[in-house]
């Protein structure tokens, strides 16, 4: 039978504030504006922004008034605003509506799941394209060399998982299966949790199992990893949806804090990672910005606003 998690959904999410000194905004946007690269378009409607959101527009106390309306602002200029996040479907469109962008194009677990959400559709939702595949070598892998590990296997509408999580950190429908179970055929996405280790003695157990190398895995800030078929990522699904809506190379702009962040902020014209991201992060960026606490990625909206020729009021 079906549970469901009962936490909220900023709660152990989201990472916490990384602890940079507060920084001044207008620094943040005339540096970041300073920074654009000459081949930027102009015209708002040629501009594509890949957002991650924990740890980039969300702190586990939510998203900022600033950063709320930066996003609206650059909707209404005619940016193509789109949530890149390693959620899956049913923990993103909750935050949409938090951010106050409830219609909105979305590549949900790590760029697996393309949607726009719009309540013009029935259901809320419009499917662009999903990705699956079987992840029974996955869970072998696991089980064999991380005997301990918890694993989570995403398909449609839920989670199917070995066993529980610490609380909080599931915010989907879930149902406890034996691990043969797991070896379904359409998985979206595999999470593997191991909390009695830490994250760098975790990211040595996913080597030694033959995780790392042969899978697309993301580590989070904690002794988590999402997983994925190699090529199958953030920069795929932005690659795939900026041809679709007519956006060219130039105006790609990603913007996040994570290791699954990393090939779509290599993968875009300008690539912006936050000021709390870790050092290996932050090599893969054009550009670092603030911290989520210090709007960072507010910054770089505004910037990409202004050198559109936009008037920026009340952000």
């Amino acid at each position: 039978m079906a549970e469901t998690s009962n936490a909220p959904i900023v709660n152990l999410v989201s990472p916490p504030p990384s602890g940079e000194a507060p920084i001044q905004f207008e620094s943040l946007v005339e540096s970041a504006f300073q920074a654009l690269p000459e081949s930027m378009p102009t015209d708002p409607k040629k501009i594509l922004i890949g957002l991650d959101l924990d740890g980039t527009v969300l702190l586990p106390t939510g998203a900022s008034a600033r950063v709320r309306a930066a996003i609206g602002a650059a909707e209404d200029a005619g940016m193509n605003v789109v949530i890149a996040t390693g959620r899956s479907l049913e923990a993103t469109q909750p935050v949409l509506e938090q951010l106050g962008d409830p219609r909105a194009w979305a590549l949900c677990s790590n760029g697996a799941i393309r949607v726009h959400f719009s309540d013009a559709y029935a259901s809320g939702v419009l499917s662009a394209g999903i990705s699956t595949f079987d992840p029974s070598t996955l869970v072998d892998q696991v089980g064999q060399g991380m005997p301990n590990a918890l694993i989570g296997v995403e398909i449609p509408g839920m989670f199917l998982i070995s066993g529980v999580f610490p609380p909080g950190e599931l915010i989907e429908e879930f149902a406890v299966k034996p691990i043969e179970d797991l070896k379904v055929a359409d998985a979206i996405k595999v999470v593997i949790r191991e909390p009695a280790m830490n994250r760098e003695e975790f990211e040595t157990a996913l080597t030694n199992a033959g995780v790392i190398g042969n899978w697309e895995c993301s580590i989070g800030w904690t002794s988590w990893a999402d997983v994925l078929p190699l090529g199958v990522t953030k920069a795929s699904g932005l690659e795939t949806l900026s041809a679709d809506l007519g956006v060219p190379f130039e105006g790609t702009v990603a913007i996040g804090d994570g290791t699954n962040d990393v090939p779509m902020i290599e993968w875009a014209n300008f690539g912006v990672v936050m000021g709390g991201a870790d050092d290996n992060v932050k090599k893969s960026g054009d550009f670092v910005t603030g911290a989520v606490e210090n709007d960072g990625a507010a910054a770089i909206i505004c910037a990409l606003l202004r050198h559109c020729g936009q008037t920026i009021t009340d952000i």
